[in-house]
């Protein structure tokens, strides 16, 4: 669910609360018709808070799903990469001795 979605519900809930108690304030009726009004509009925000939560839990649902799938994916893509076969490398040469430097046999002693 994006940052902003807790907010923004936040925000309409509160809002359709002033209207309601604002519409109540302002309307000329009995207590009677004013609880059952009451009643009414809380039982209507009520619902529709349920159903906002509903759908946040659908879509938090889609979004955890897809987050598997495309992890899943990616799981076997690797597999995938590792099992594939490499080609052998090539060997180094082998090391070469280095010459030795001939000696003059005015050096040597004898």
């Amino acid at each position: 669910m994006p940052k902003n979605t807790g907010s923004f519900i936040f925000g309409l809930t509160f809002g359709a609360l002033c209207g309601v108690v604002m519409a109540l304030l302002l309307t000329p009726q009995s207590g009677e018709e004013t609880r059952e009004l009451l009643g009414k509009k809380t039982d209507d925000l009520k619902r529709g808070a349920e159903d906002a939560v509903e759908r946040a839990r659908e879509s938090t649902a889609g979004f955890v799903e897809r987050g598997r799938s495309i992890a899943e994916d990616a799981q076997t893509r690797l597999h995938g990469l590792h099992a594939t076969e490499q080609p052998e490398p090539e060997p180094l040469p082998e090391p070469q001795p280095e010459p030795q430097p001939e000696r003059a046999e005015s050096q040597v002693q004898v």
